[in-house]
């Protein structure tokens, strides 16, 4: 079992026994739905990195979770197995009624309704710069969602595409490089060929926020 970062897990007069392992964010960059705002709640796909047992976030300025982690230091990794979510989260504003609530040190946080796990971090020693925003996680609460929980896929190529092809999608959006649309397609041929219909109409929709 991972060690539970002993750095990271006292925080205040709270103690932190979250093994975030557990939840399924381990070493690397971790591909989450990231919710955040107590008042107006708001969903983005974010990496949880995981560096020499140091989880952390990198968040870029003038986005709605950049704003809302500097404003209130709190954000909530959702494990979500739902492509077509990821897409809609990085292009659209979700609907209030696709949040729940959890009660966190007297506040009431918002997860995903169709996250299979999810895990509210503390986010502390922030560092904000002209163009990013970084922060050390601390996990305070974590839970699964058993609705969700009982058909967990395996590694799923179309899925992975679908990710990818969003990525590049939001590269070419800010940059407008044609190479990000080669990549874009070839993604899409992934996604056609070994996703399901879950992929293949994420991959519509990525197509749609994108003209083509």
């Amino acid at each position: 079992m991972t060690e539970l970062f002993p750095e990271y897990t006292e925080c205040g007069s709270e103690f932190s026994a979250v093994d975030i392992s557990s939840f399924g964010i381990r070493d690397g960059i971790s591909e989450t739905i990231v919710s955040t705002g107590l008042e107006h709640p708001n969903a983005a796909p974010i990496g949880i990195i995981i560096k020499g047992g140091r989880p952390f976030v990198r968040l870029f300025k003038g986005s709605h979770t950049w704003a809302n982690v500097l404003k209130e230091k709190y954000l909530a990794a959702n494990i979500v197995y739902n492509s077509l979510l990821f897409v809609r989260s990085t292009f659209f504003d979700l609907e209030p009624s696709e949040f729940d609530y959890v009660p966190v040190r007297g506040l009431s946080f918002p997860i995903l309704k169709e996250a299979a796990a999810w895990v509210i971090f503390e986010c502390i020693n922030v560092k904000n710069t002209d163009q990013a925003l970084v922060a050390d996680l601390v996990p305070i609460e974590a839970g699964f969602n058993e609705a969700n929980r009982k058909d967990l896929p395996v590694p799923n190529r179309g899925f992975n595409a679908v990710l990818e092809a969003t990525v590049h999608a939001t590269r070419y959006q800010l940059s407008g490089d044609e190479k990000y649309l080669e990549l874009i397609r070839h993604y899409e041929t992934l996604a056609s060929k070994c996703g399901g219909e879950n992929e293949k109409k994420a991959m519509k929709l990525l197509y749609k926020v994108l003209e083509l």
